[in-house]
């Protein structure tokens, strides 16, 4: 009988029913349940000892017919009218530099390309060197992007953002946004509704030779085509590109017998009042956890496979990726530890995440108060607003989600789920909003997040990041070439020794067709599955680093009645049930989700817990990462069937059999247990 035909709860019963006598089955329903150990004992918590809040999820397998739409192409997406312009930053650094007086010498060095004399200057003269290179090439972009678009006849709107990016907006220049897509219902838009304006974008496409200014005018696509080719033909920038819109990569359509959620209601924090500051995290109200390390008391624990041993004995997964080995080693992480997530914010009313003390004040830099669903643009207020794209779909808390698996939830604290890091801090960065994100708030976020350039919002105002990130986590994909504005600002934090974590894409299709996987400086993350084998939508290839657990919704492996997906933090009302007694809910607030986005997250909370560990950050903790955590392929790892994956390459011509690389292993933090620790790694780091 089809899983598809089945109640909600005969979907949960009937495994059980069949296979009551497997021992593996047995033992799953102990473990909910809560066994024979106290609740304050070592495991999970009894179920019915925890309120339901703390125990409901979501989640059941898919229908197999759903595989071919999930995985199909996509167009490539554009903000129309945005272009991103790059300013000529590093070739200002010499006249700057001259211009304050610095040594000769110095500015010879600067002025034949080699950037690195800046390493040879105490710090805040660097910072004051390259704030003003920045600010002097920034004017010159302006200026120039503006006699560019004089001469094309387009007028537009041009602001300087922090880095050396200007923007350039030509959404006020006349031309009609009627032709960019909005949502029609009854021949009219529905404003309320339609996702915010998006054309497809072919980098084919050309301007033509002759285009008259009614052209123009009337449309905007034309008018964004038209002046890229312009201002790049003008080579008086370092890039310019269109204002890409990203994808979060959540998939999965709401159940259609329920409604989706209601926006969070959590408290707003304040506009900082003077520029400079920002609203502090509130106290923390999650209690303090009785036993630190060992395996966590939180109740649905037991169905994280993912945090288990790899292996195929009693309490291992075969596609786990070895956390629990670290819990109990009492290697639990550390909140000098700092993780970024840039996503779609967090939800701060979260039961498992209000109040948690691993949160540490966020940022939301989306810009355009459409695309952002909150009725303003850049503030101090990270918590999720909503992301959802048109009618049918539902907010995702997609950010909620992967911060969850990172730590933001307090962990072994008989609540809901276990984070990878139990002691962390996690800095949520709000950049994808209604149906995805734009470029530019990505790479301010980029910048934000490392400390390197501070937000301002409407009001001029700076919010300044006072928790500089050691890790910073993309679980966001774009089907383009690295854009040249996001490798700068990755190539920024990697120079302050942040550690740049990627989601590959959940396309089944080449890496390096997907932005930020295609970057430097980046730790590649493909998704494997409970069973341990590559996960069926994950992206591959030679970009990849590394695969950890981003489950399967499509597959039950080990025959529990629930998807072989990734359990974390995630509030909705659709298809909630009581593990329990198997009861449907009105509400829940823990998912079972798939994707790379869900794998990247495992590895920047191991990588954290290494940093907490060793006291090493940059290329030193990434180092460790790929020699000590990593369990290596076996051989033909990733082979498939030719005929079963047309973007996969034939191992040999005329071969049936396709490879698709997959990174030099698995993650399997069990093996970095006994690490070494480096010295001074008792210290808190700098």
């Amino acid at each position: 009988m089809s899983h598809r035909r089945w109640s909600l709860a005969a979907l949960i019963l009937a495994p059980v029913l069949a296979l009551g006598a497997c021992d593996q089955i047995g033992q799953v329903i102990e473990d909910m349940r809560g066994g024979s150990e106290q609740a304050e004992g070592p495991g999970p918590a009894p179920l019915d000892d925890v309120p339901l809040e703390a125990r409901a999820l979501a989640g059941s397998v898919q229908p197999q017919d759903q595989i071919a739409a999930m995985l199909a192409p996509e167009p490539v997406l554009i903000a129309p009218g945005e272009i991103l312009v790059g300013a000529m930053v590093e070739q200002e650094l010499s006249e700057t530099a001259s211009e304050m007086g610095l040594a000769s010498n110095f500015v010879r060095s600067l002025r034949a390309g080699g950037t690195e004399a800046l390493e040879q200057l105490p710090e805040n003269v660097i910072a004051q060197v390259r704030t003003r290179a920045e600010a002097e090439a920034s004017e010159a972009a302006r200026t120039a992007a503006r006699d560019v678009l004089g001469r094309l006849g387009i007028d537009g709107e041009i602001v300087v953002r922090p880095g050396g990016v200007v923007t350039v907006s030509l959404a006020g220049s006349g031309a009609s946004p009627t032709t960019m897509g909005m949502a029609q219902q009854g021949g009219e838009a529905t404003v309320a509704e339609a996702p915010p304006a998006a054309v497809e974008w072919n980098e084919a496409d050309r301007c033509p030779r002759i285009v008259t200014q009614g052209q123009l005018e009337q449309d905007l696509a034309l008018a964004t085509r038209c002046a890229i080719q312009r201002l790049t033909a003008s080579r008086q920038f370092e890039y310019v590109e269109p204002n890409y819109i990203a994808s979060s990569g959540f998939t999965l359509p709401p159940r259609r017998d329920q409604t989706p959620p209601p926006p969070s209601t959590s408290p707003r924090p304040q506009q900082p009042s003077t520029p400079g500051t920002q609203p502090t995290s509130p106290a923390p109200t999650t209690p303090t956890p009785a036993v630190v390390g060992g395996v966590p008391n939180d109740p649905l624990y037991a169905l994280q496979w993912h945090y288990r041993t790899p292996g195929a004995g009693e309490g291992q997964s075969p596609g786990g990726a070895g956390f629990v080995r670290f819990w109990e080693a009492a290697q639990v992480g550390s909140r000098n530890v700092r993780v970024a997530v840039l996503d779609t914010g967090l939800d701060l009313s979260h039961p498992d995440i209000q109040g948690s003390p691993n949160i540490a004040a966020g940022v939301d830099l989306i810009n355009n108060p459409e695309r952002g669903g909150d009725s303003d643009g850049i503030d101090a207020d990270a918590n999720d607003a909503g992301d959802r794209c048109g009618t049918a779909t539902e907010n995702s808390y997609h950010g909620t989600h992967v911060a969850g698996t990172i730590g933001a939830a307090a962990t072994n604290d008989r609540r809901g789920v276990a984070g990878g890091a139990w002691d962390v801090t996690v800095i949520p960065v709000r950049v994808l909003g209604r149906c995805g994100g734009e470029l530019a708030d990505i790479v301010s976020g980029i910048r934000w997040a490392a400390g390197i350039a501070p937000a301002v919002n409407a009001a001029g105002q700076q919010i300044v990041n006072r928790n500089p990130a050691d890790i910073i986590n993309m679980s966001l994909s774009i089907q383009a070439p690295c854009p040249a504005s996001m490798q700068a600002a990755i190539d920024a934090a990697a120079a302050r020794n942040v550690v740049v974590v990627v989601a590959a894409g959940n396309k089944a299709n080449q890496a390096r067709l997907y932005a930020p996987a295609n970057c430097n400086n980046v730790v590649v993350v493909g998704a494997n599955d409970a069973r341990g084998g590559l996960s069926l939508y994950s992206n591959f290839g030679p970009e990849i680093d590394l695969l950890a657990p981003g489950g399967d919704m499509f597959s039950d492996s080990d025959g529990d009645g629930r998807p072989d997906g990734v359990l974390s933090t995630r509030a909705t009302a659709a298809g909630c049930y009581d593990p329990l007694n198997s009861n449907s809910t009105e509400r829940c607030y823990y998912s079972f989700l798939q994707g790379t986005s869900m794998a990247a997250p495992h590895v920047s909370a191991a990588l954290a817990l290494i940093a907490a560990q060793t006291g090493l950050r940059g290329r030193q903790l990434e180092d460790v990462l790929f020699t000590r955590a990593i369990a290596p392929h076996g051989a033909n790892y990733g082979e498939i069937e030719c005929a079963r994956s047309r973007n996969a390459t034939p191992i040999a011509t005329g071969s049936p059999t396709c490879a698709r690389p997959s990174g030099r292993g698995m993650l399997d933090l069990a093996r970095a247990v006994q690490a070494p620790a480096a010295a001074g790694a008792g210290a808190s780091p700098p």
